[in-house]
């Protein structure tokens, strides 16, 4: 793009827009609101593909949505609680989304709790019978959805006729809940009460356990990270292989075992 006989980089072309578009708010003008179809072709106009002007178009719609928050400070403190992953497949939206949903109800034990117009939220059945399938796991179908994380939220966003974006979030917070307050349990308890011990049984403590204190602290909160951390890989691993069979057109339930398998 030229000014004033130069031409523009793409970043500096960015960083002209937004600063035109902070200008006009300090004055009180009104930014224009744009139809999609007319940012395809102001976004055309400057050279940027329509491929990558839709998909950004589908995420931006996609995370305008989102039905699972995470907000306080033990997201800051022991990581985020929510696993996301997003895949453009090429096949239509209204197909990906009703093969999902069916997966989720008959195969992962999950029952659908809100739905938004391309967004749908889930969570574990809590029926008597669906708590007992999901224990004794006859079919091994794993149900890793429902018994690793709390709830699971499904994204379909059109980008065309033929491809959609994809966004699969699993909340673990209580997984990540039973790690660290697990070895909280484990390890601070036990100090605790042995601090308590000492000061009652008027025992004199020494310098090095008082300046020791933050260490054990630091300590069992790295090993709580860490743990919870390989959950949360071992979840990306189950929503991408999930992604994986979607994009290919796979059968989406796990192959039954045999009998012999499972009285192995």
């Amino acid at each position: 793009m030229e000014s004033g006989g130069r031409y523009l980089t793409r970043r500096e072309l960015e960083e002209v827009i937004r600063r035109a578009t902070e200008l006009e708010s300090e004055s009180g003008s009104t930014v224009p609101e744009l139809s999609e179809a007319e940012v395809v072709r102001i976004a055309q106009e400057v050279g940027l593909s329509e491929a990558s002007i839709h998909r950004a178009l589908a995420e931006q719609r996609g995370g305008a949505g989102g039905l699972l928050a995470e907000r306080g400070w033990i997201s800051r403190l022991c990581g985020s609680g929510l696993v996301t992953t997003t895949r453009t497949v090429p096949r239509p939206a209204e197909e990906v989304q009703q093969e999902l949903e069916t997966h989720f109800h008959t195969n992962q034990s999950l029952q659908l709790i809100r739905r938004t117009q391309q967004t749908s939220l889930w969570e574990p059945d809590k029926g008597v019978v669906a708590s007992v399938m999901r224990g004794l796991d006859i079919f091994g179908r794993g149900y890793q959805l429902a018994k690793r994380g709390r709830a699971v939220e499904l994204s379909v966003v059109p980008m065309s006729e033929e491809a959609c974006q994809v966004s699969l979030t699993s909340d673990l917070g209580n997984e990540r809940s039973g790690w660290f307050w697990g070895l909280a349990v484990a390890v601070g308890v036990p100090l605790t009460l042995a601090a308590v011990w000492l000061i009652l049984a008027e025992y004199q403590i020494p310098d090095v356990w008082v300046l020791a204190t933050p260490a054990i602290v630091a300590v069992t909160v790295s090993l709580a990270r860490a743990g919870y951390r390989r959950a949360v890989e071992k979840m990306r691993l189950i929503l991408d292989g999930l992604l994986d069979r979607i994009e290919h057109d796979e059968p989406l339930e796990p192959p039954r075992p045999s009998w012999r398998d499972l009285l192995k």
